[in-house]
């Protein structure tokens, strides 16, 4: 029997793979560790409601699908209809008193600054006597942050309603993920919620004692010494050597090997430990499938070249704003024509860059908001509450982008709620380019690395929830088998020395009787 129990134990951990499962375990658990720290966590929350705020805002102005570009004539109709101006009297109007914000409505959709960008090439070729190349090396030596946008640009309005790579990309539920507004509710929906979800079950197998990885050497330990003590009592037995002292002595042993079996199991709380880690891998494996590492890899590429291209023009930190003027001066010099002839000249031509150029920084965008609310409450007569109410019903997709862009401007720098989130290597993550390269090059490499160590254990049978179980089961029919026989052996040898017999015990009991003749 007791040879018995040590081969199962040793087959249960040779049997089932426990070294190559919990190896496995372990470097997930070490390469996931930093993410599941709790100031990590929370920034992740912090982080994608920051990147929901910059999706929410970018929707509807990026294509002409996104509805905020069908929008414009039918605000400005609406806003002569109501003062009496011509349609080109009140966008003259915006313009003077609102300029950043005129210009900005007259970009749109996003895609049509896009569609400009080889005709612009164009003319600065010509304009330069140079190549495409030429002028794009040029305005990146000369213009960085103008070039920084105008490389990434079209990267996002192509890619923006049909995200490069994630033909296979799928919700935790099965739909499917194409645009980036999709790519932000799995982030947001399905991919985070696994983290904070888990924080505890993570815990538990990251931080309780022993290690992950020493669980299959202590029962490798236990099952070895097991078996090696039976098969040593087997012989000693079979030889007639085991004394009623030695015998009980034996079975105490093995009482003691079963206490030390339950004591893997519940001191080191195998129970919770284990439980809690199959519900981690349960709730975890949709998000190590290849389709959705690959898919995550190429949202967060999608929204890397968003983030690239807009960091230049949110504020005057990026520094696009500044280049205008300086792009400006240069093409004069260029051509021969005076600052404004060629923003004329551009205006004409390429109207949407242009319109963007003289919107940009998005800060002050957000600076004319308050006064282009008030104009439109006297003229229209209302309340701030009417006017969103308003706003809301007629105008949804400009009013979402307008509601939405003062949150991002003012926090790209300092988004709230990461006062305390780091990189894996301690650096701050503040601003939104810092939260891209978090996601980026820590968080999604940290699950892509592990998908392969994340299969093997949890798709190689069992589940984790049945060795705690079987474990108990052993050590309480070790310890009760041990005790039983402990008292049988005690009792024998009390029973044979009152009778003035030998004391040696037979084989199977531990107690060899012998008659009283010899």
């Amino acid at each position: 029997m007791v040879v018995l129990v040590g081969a199962l134990v040793l087959g249960l951990v040779f049997g089932l793979n426990l070294f190559t499962r919990l190896d496995a375990g372990q470097r997930v658990i070490n390469r996931l560790q930093p993410a599941f720290t709790p100031a990590r966590v929370a920034g992740d929350q912090a982080s994608i409601d920051m990147v929901s705020t910059i999706v929410n805002t970018l929707d509807p102005i990026m294509t002409s699908q996104g509805g905020a570009s069908a929008e414009v004539p039918q605000l400005v109709g609406f806003l002569s209809a109501k003062t009496g101006l011509s349609d080109a009297k009140v966008v003259a109007s915006l313009e003077s008193s609102f300029p950043a914000v005129a210009h900005l409505l007259l970009a749109l959709p996003l895609s049509s600054v896009t569609a400009e960008l080889p005709g612009l090439e164009s003319f600065l070729a010509t304009t330069l006597h140079a190549t495409p190349t030429q002028v794009l090396a040029a305005l990146r030596a000369n213009f960085p942050a103008l070039a920084q946008s105008i490389v990434n640009l079209p990267t996002v309005t192509n890619g923006w309603n049909d995200v490069p790579g994630t033909s296979s990309f799928t919700r935790f539920d099965g739909t499917p993920v194409r645009t980036a507004p999709q790519v932000r509710d799995y982030f947001a929906d399905d991919a985070i919620p696994v983290v904070a979800h888990n924080q505890t079950n993570f815990g538990r197998l990251a931080h309780w004692f022993p290690a992950v990885w020493f669980i299959p050497i202590l029962l490798t330990v236990i099952g070895a010494l097991v078996l090696l003590f039976g098969l040593v009592m087997l012989l000693l037995s079979a030889r007639r050597r085991v004394t009623a002292s030695l015998g009980a002595a034996a079975w105490g042993v093995v009482a003691a090997v079963g206490v030390l079996v339950l004591v893997v199991v519940f001191p080191f709380q195998l129970f919770p430990r284990l439980y809690g880690g199959q519900q981690l891998l349960n709730s975890a494996a949709p998000l190590f499938t290849p389709a959705r590492v690959a898919g995550a890899e190429a949202g967060i590429d999608a929204i890397s070249s968003a983030v690239n291209a807009f960091a230049p023009v949110i504020n005057p930190q990026g520094g696009a704003a500044a280049e205008v003027p300086k792009l400006v001066a240069f093409l004069s010099t260029k051509t021969g024509l005076s600052d404004p002839k060629v923003l004329a000249t551009m205006q004409k031509d390429f109207p949407a860059v242009t319109n963007l150029l003289e919107a940009i920084p998005l800060t002050s965008v957000t600076a004319e908001l308050p006064g282009l609310e008030s104009f439109l409450e006297s003229t229209l007569h209302i309340t701030p509450a009417q006017l969103l109410v308003a706003l809301r019903t007629s105008f949804p997709a400009l009013t979402q982008a307008i509601t939405n862009l003062p949150t991002v401007t003012d926090n790209w720098e300092d988004v709230p709620g990461t006062a305390s989130l780091t990189r894996f290597n301690g650096s701050p993550v503040r601003s939104v380019p810092q939260i891209r390269d978090y996601f980026k090059d820590d968080l999604i490499p940290a699950v892509a690395n592990s998908r392969a160590d994340f299969d093997t254990l949890a798709t190689t049978a069992p589940e984790l929830t049945v060795f705690a179980p079987v474990l108990s089961l052993i050590g309480i029919v070790v310890v009760l088998y041990g005790v039983v026989l402990l008292m049988i052996s005690r009792r024998l040898g009390r029973f044979l020395r009152r009778m003035g017999t030998s004391t040696k015990v037979p084989a199977s009991t531990g107690v060899r009787f012998v008659s009283p003749g010899g």
